[in-house]
């Protein structure tokens, strides 16, 4: 059977190749020194084994040197501001070199928002007993509860208790009931269209109704272009509806206007050459009357957006109309940061391509953006996310390997050969035979 004994030493020559004498077996550790490369996506962040502190990263980078076979089997990377990361270690072998990725998330409150109006309007709002101003408005809260308050003259004062959630818009509408110890005002014109103002204040133009006015009299007045101004006092009665109507007398030559001021968005300051003549309210016009004819340099103010200025020409007996469309500026915009777990993902906001991770973008105007995370080797990963003024929105992605199929054993090839041996082996013996 010479064929067997050729068969037995082919077998003997590919278990040499495949397990080589003397080979070190995994059950016999053989002491030496290993290395662990820590990376952290925020900066001075303290690394630990197992409790045991080995020192703070530098640029989200640390290398840890540990004796084989090492005791340690779980990481921790920690900084103020920072929840904990996590990661288990690899067992290390001599010479080793192992990456190890921890991501910390930032403990930065969640902002939502508040979205407070009321019927009527102009209600002075108070959340936890803290002005935040009229309605209608919106305010940039943090994820709690509030006890909202809304005044009004006239008006019963009106009590919520709301939630404000992190991302979303808690909105509340309030029908504020009239104080019976109050009155209302109905104020009429011939011709009709004059700007009606009551002690001071301009409230619209003829005809107009007011109610919620405390009982007491008060001061009005009433002007148009190209008419004589009309003022007198009238007696506000509780509960009850006191009537003005004045038949307004023409001017034979004016040689005035007015300009009437809106602006996008309300409560913005109106400056007329220079000077400041009011504030906008939300619902109604700003009226300057007595404008001297001719050209004049309208400039409407608020914080957080740019200056509207405009020039504008002014006509005798008429009214001349400005609709100031303020933009934000600088500090009418938020950040977006975003994270991935692992680091170094390509960031893309709203299909447009954003940076790599950790990224931080400023000046991101408010509204709804989709995030999209893409890193070789992984599933990718979006969400969407709000962005507020004056506020950073935070993005934090955790990506899954994308799944890939087991390799296939190595004692294959060679269980392989032996096989088509043993066949060679058989077909030249029977030959021979």
């Amino acid at each position: 059977m010479k064929w067997f004994a050729l068969f037995l030493m082919a077998c003997t020559l590919v278990a040499g190749i495949v397990f080589p004498a003397g080979a070190t077996t995994p059950e016999q550790p053989i002491a030496g020194i290993a290395h662990y490369d820590i990376y952290t996506n925020v900066d001075a962040a303290d690394i630990s084994f197992n409790g045991v502190y080995m020192g703070r990263t530098s640029a989200g980078y640390l290398q840890v040197t540990v004796n084989t076979p090492a005791p340690y089997t779980q990481a921790v990377a920690s900084r103020a501001g920072y929840s904990n990361a996590y990661a288990n270690l690899p067992t290390a072998s001599p010479g080793g070199i192992y990456s190890v990725s921890l991501t910390l998330t930032s403990l930065a409150p969640s902002y939502g928002t508040l979205s407070v109006t009321s019927s009527p309007t102009g209600a002075a709002i108070y959340v936890d007993n803290t002005y935040r101003g009229l309605t209608p408005q919106q305010i940039s809260l943090t994820h709690n509860q509030y006890t909202l308050r809304l005044e009004h003259s006239g008006y019963n004062s009106y009590t919520d208790q709301v939630y404000v959630y992190g991302g979303q818009t808690t909105t509340v509408s309030a029908s504020l009931v009239p104080s019976t110890s109050y009155g209302t005002i109905s104020v009429s014109s011939s011709p009709s269209g004059a700007n009606f103002y009551l002690d001071g204040s301009f409230r619209g133009t003829t005809t107009q109704t007011i109610g919620g006015l405390i009982a007491r009299s008060y001061f009005v007045e009433l002007t148009k272009p190209g008419y004589q101004d009309w003022t007198g006092s009238v007696r506000i009665h509780p509960g009850q509806v006191t009537s003005v109507s004045r038949t307004l007398v023409p001017v034979q030559s004016p040689t005035t206007g007015a300009i009437s001021v809106t602006s996008n968005p309300s409560y913005a300051a109106v400056y007329l050459d220079g000077t400041y003549e009011g504030q906008t309210s939300p619902g109604r016009p700003f009226i300057i009357s007595a404008v001297s004819a001719g050209s004049h340099t309208i400039m409407v103010r608020l914080s957080g957006y740019t200056d509207s200025v405009s020039t504008v020409t002014v006509n005798s007996g008429k009214t001349t109309t400005v609709n100031a469309e303020l933009t934000p500026s600088g500090e009418g915009y938020g950040s977006l940061s975003v994270t991935s777990s692992p680091t170094g993902a390509e960031v893309y906001v709203n299909n447009a391509k954003s940076g790599i991770t950790p990224v931080t973008s400023d000046k991101v105007a408010p509204g709804s953006y989709t995030v999209t995370v893409r890193l070789a080797g992984y599933t990718e990963w979006s969400s969407v996310t709000e962005v507020q003024a004056g506020s950073t929105s935070y993005v934090s992605a955790r990506l899954s390997p994308v799944p890939t199929q087991s390799p296939s054993s190595p004692l294959l090839p060679a269980g392989a050969l032996i096989i088509l041996g043993s066949v060679f082996l058989c077909r030249q013996e029977r030959r021979r035979d």
